[in-house]
């Protein structure tokens, strides 16, 4: 086999830094067994999402208790004063055309138990006037803020963000490898073969999604005017790739009561401001949820009603000039080519190494080859080829 040696550390380190996705923290607390964190406000002219964890304690072994998004056989509903129920898909409820004047609770059965928040009535959040971001004198960080203004009736702010953006891989391969004995784009394939993707095919563009898990909380109780500008959410650092290329975050405006309130903003300060609902606390304020087989059972969780105000943000890494690659993520560029026979090409496939272009000045079936994940971005960002439907370019 004739090989072209532009050996790649990348890989490797690559591999480690590209690992680092944020997960729900399940906190250890002694004295409680069971606890149950659920979270999702009614949101009274949008779509209610209900997330549901476990909090474990000192002797119950942590296998036990997984921490899901939503679990098998758990049910939520909304229920309206009115006696309307509106029921979950896998923690979604539609509540987009309920009744801004009813009051409503949430309702959760999960595996014998079930838990009901109580009676709460609609609040409107006020209007988001700004969604902006600055970037810090030493370029190491982006904070995106908002600017909002509320009437005198209620003055206490909670948000919540969804983050899309999209991301490319290293390199752009020109082809792909499909293996002997089987079907591709309806066509046979006895023996093993190098093809080149089809218009609009790729493995560059990439995107993913997540969402902003510190509590973002606010009070305008002690200013003169009800009136929030350039109100600070969150950080992003300057070697995050989810702001390489283009980054969009949709942010949820919602009005809380000021027992809600006191009752985040206590959980916020337990937990140091490190990690939003699902880090360590010491349970001393209870919401408004209880389990109804068990009165005593501590449910983490406060459910508020409101018809929240929503706003989007597009940041375009190139007009800003923020994003700073990460040394490891630099490393990627020392790349290993392969050039192998076509007898090879099987075996370079099950270790991770796919086709990437033609070898220059080689015969047909000379190609180079390379690791996955530096022309793959499903391997490289662990994001997929699902582009959002509001997406600003055609890209594919």
């Amino acid at each position: 086999m004739k090989r072209r040696i532009l050996f790649c550390l990348a890989c490797v380190l690559a591999a480690l830094c590209t690992a680092g996705c944020i997960y729900d923290y399940t906190p250890v607390v002694e004295g409680q067994k069971n606890l149950v964190v659920i979270e999702g406000d009614i949101l009274v002219g949008s779509y209610t999402q209900v997330r549901l964890s476990t909090v474990r304690s000192l002797e119950t072994p942590f296998s036990e208790l997984p921490v899901t998004e939503w679990p098998a056989g758990a049910h939520a509903w909304v229920e309206a004063s009115d006696g309307t129920r509106y029921a979950d898909e896998n923690g979604r409820i539609d509540t987009r055309f309920a009744n801004p004047n009813l009051e409503y609770r949430l309702l959760v059965t999960l595996g014998e138990r079930s838990y009901i928040s109580s009676w709460e009535k609609v609040l409107r959040s006020a209007d988001i006037e700004e969604l902006s971001y600055s970037v810090s004198d030493d370029h190491q960080t982006l904070t995106v803020a908002v600017t909002t203004r509320g009437d005198d009736t209620n003055r206490y702010y909670h948000w919540t963000a969804r983050e899309d953006w999209e991301y490319h891989s290293p390199y752009s391969a020109s082809f792909y490898f499909v293996p002997a004995g089987t079907y591709d784009h309806g066509e046979w394939y006895g023996q093993n073969a190098v093809v080149p993707f089809r218009d609009g095919e790729n493995t560059y563009y990439c995107w993913s999604t997540s969402r902003v898990e510190e509590l973002l909380l606010a009070s305008a109780e002690a200013l003169s005017e009800n009136r929030l500008v350039r109100h600070e959410l969150y950080d992003i650092n300057c070697h995050e790739r989810r702001i390489s290329y283009i980054y969009s975050v949709e942010l949820t405006q919602e009005a809380l009561s000021e027992t809600a309130y006191r009752y985040w903003e206590t959980m916020r300060k337990n937990s140091g401001d490190v990690g939003g609902l699902f880090s360590p606390e010491p349970f001393e304020m209870r919401g408004n949820l209880s389990c109804q087989e068990d009165p005593d059972a501590v449910v983490v969780g406060y459910i508020s009603a409101t018809v929240p105000s929503v706003s989007r943000l597009f940041i375009y890494g190139e007009d800003i000039g923020f994003y700073r690659m990460s040394e490891e993520d630099r490393k990627i560029y020392e790349i290993n080519y392969i050039s192998a026979e076509k007898r090879e090409w099987a075996r370079l496939f099950s270790r991770g190494i796919v086709p990437y272009m033609h070898t220059p000045m080689g015969g047909p079936d000379d190609f180079d080859w390379i690791d996955k994940r530096c022309v793959d971005c499903r391997v490289w960002g662990r994001g997929n080829k699902n582009k959002p439907d509001f997406w600003p370019n055609d890209h594919k």
